[in-house]
């Protein structure tokens, strides 16, 4: 090619592409200023309002439970309660019944009895796990199973849930644990939602206790954790619409039960969307944001409030969020920049980071950006992929994260009660999150919290 030749390309190229980029920083701009306008007029607008006060008025209402409560096989008999999404027993009364059918040697089962929650009603850290109804006292079940060092077992086909002795020896933790000096790295589990009425779920009653086994295995190797949560599960094919603040059942008290228990075991919430679907995609397959979205993006700067009015009315953290599968336009970003504080997510639409990074938004707050670069586990045939992006993370020197659905490894996570009533779970070392687990540890690293790479 003759300079002449080149220096004509260049004077037709040159401007096209000042063009092409004064069009797309216009189309920013205007995209941005649409953003702040929807989420400002989000915050006063009736369908967020409506979402809380609902929410509100239905959660912190005490109502009678179906749920019958047993220790094995025998009847406690007490009567029991919704509340906040959660199931409540009253206190004294389950103890002294619970205390009456156990075995005088029930520390030979390898039960270890934690009493930190009976020392009395005054103490601060005691108070939110109890409630007073029609003049008595009552605890959350998660508090009480979990402070007699227990099990729960729920059967929400037939409104009632077992409690058993918990094998707390810790005998079966792999050598391989992580060290003083060791690299953070990142890892999410993803589309934790109330979808056990589909016709295919992953969260029966016996997906929802492999999942509690996911995070005590998890908290047994010291690994710290994320649970990308979806609060409401929609699925208009099969008619199923599940509003955790706007439905309880002895299912959804099993859902919010297993929350409860893994947020105990290391894990943080992200809130995953509100719906994470739109039209008639169901729940964690439609994409809710982004560019293939039919909705207006006045209703996503709502769905952003009041998804984080969920997370808030049932107790959890409502600081963090992620896109349903990424998907997010300019405008969305701007929107999520003004309502949460943590996004996971590549910072921008069009450029890929692999640190974490920090932003100001336009009200002053600080906005961190997490990214997960090694992406997700599809399945478990790509688990030696997962490693190899694992390696070259590592080798980059960016963010070691990635997610992976926990249901890979439920078919490797086997459930079983002695005749003495001790329920065991046995995780199989050398699927998918063990052998993910052995990959960290084993190169220096540890999972751990984003605030750890700003550290």
């Amino acid at each position: 090619m003759n300079k002449r030749k080149l220096i004509k390309i260049l004077l037709i190229a040159l401007p096209t592409a000042a063009v092409a980029v004064c069009i797309f920083l216009l189309y920013s701009y205007f995209e941005v200023q649409a953003g702040l306008k929807a989420v400002g007029l989000a915050y006063t607008s009736e369908a967020v309002g409506l979402n809380r006060e609902q929410g509100e008025a239905y959660l912190f209402k005490a109502e009678k439970a179906p749920t019958e409560v047993y220790f094995t096989d025998e009847p406690l008999n007490v009567n029991t309660y919704f509340y906040g999404g959660r199931l409540y027993v009253p206190f004294e009364e389950t103890y002294d019944r619970l205390v009456s059918l156990m075995s005088d040697n029930a520390e030979e089962y390898g039960v270890i009895f934690n009493n930190f929650i009976f020392s009395g009603y005054g103490e601060e850290e005691i108070n939110p796990y109890f409630l007073e109804i029609e003049g008595r006292c009552f605890i959350s079940f998660y508090k009480i199973v979990k402070g007699m060092g227990l099990a729960a077992v729920f059967d929400s086909k037939n409104d009632s849930v077992s409690i058993y002795y918990r094998k707390t020896d810790l005998s079966d933790v792999p050598s391989l644990v992580k060290t003083d000096d060791s690299l953070p790295t990142l890892l999410r589990i993803e589309d934790i939602t109330p979808d056990g009425y589909c016709e295919s779920p992953r969260y029966t009653d016996e997906g929802l206790e492999k999942l509690r086994a996911v995070g005590e295995y998890l908290e047994r190797r010291e690994q710290k954790f994320y649970i990308a949560a979806i609060f409401r599960y929609v699925n208009p094919g099969e008619g199923i619409d599940v509003d955790l603040t706007k439905m309880t059942n002895t299912y959804t008290a099993d859902f919010i039960y297993t929350l409860d228990y893994l947020t105990d075991k290391g894990g943080k919430i992200i809130i995953h969307g509100y719906t994470h679907q739109f039209d008639d995609y169901y729940t964690a397959d439609g994409f809710e944001f982004g560019y293939t979205s039919t909705l207006s993006r006045e209703e996503r700067a709502e769905r952003l409030l009041m998804a984080k009015d969920n997370a808030e009315l049932l107790g959890y953290d409502n600081t963090m969020w992620e896109f349903p599968h990424y998907g997010a336009t300019v405008s969305d970003l701007k929107m999520a920049e003004e309502v949460y504080s943590v996004i996971f997510q590549g910072k921008g639409s069009f450029v890929k980071s692999e640190k974490v990074t920090t932003k100001t938004a336009s009200d002053g707050h600080t906005v961190t950006y997490v990214p997960l670069p090694a992406y997700y586990l599809k399945n478990i045939y790509e688990l030696e992929d997962m490693l190899e992006r694992i390696r070259e993370c590592e080798d980059k020197g960016c963010v070691v994260g990635l997610f992976f659905h926990p249901s890979i490894d439920f078919e490797k996570i086997e459930i079983d009660t002695t005749p003495w009533g001790v329920r065991n779970w046995y995780y199989t070392p050398y699927w998918a999150l063990p052998t993910m687990t052995d990959k960290i540890i084993g190169d220096g690293y540890t999972f751990t919290y984003f605030e750890d790479y700003l550290r």
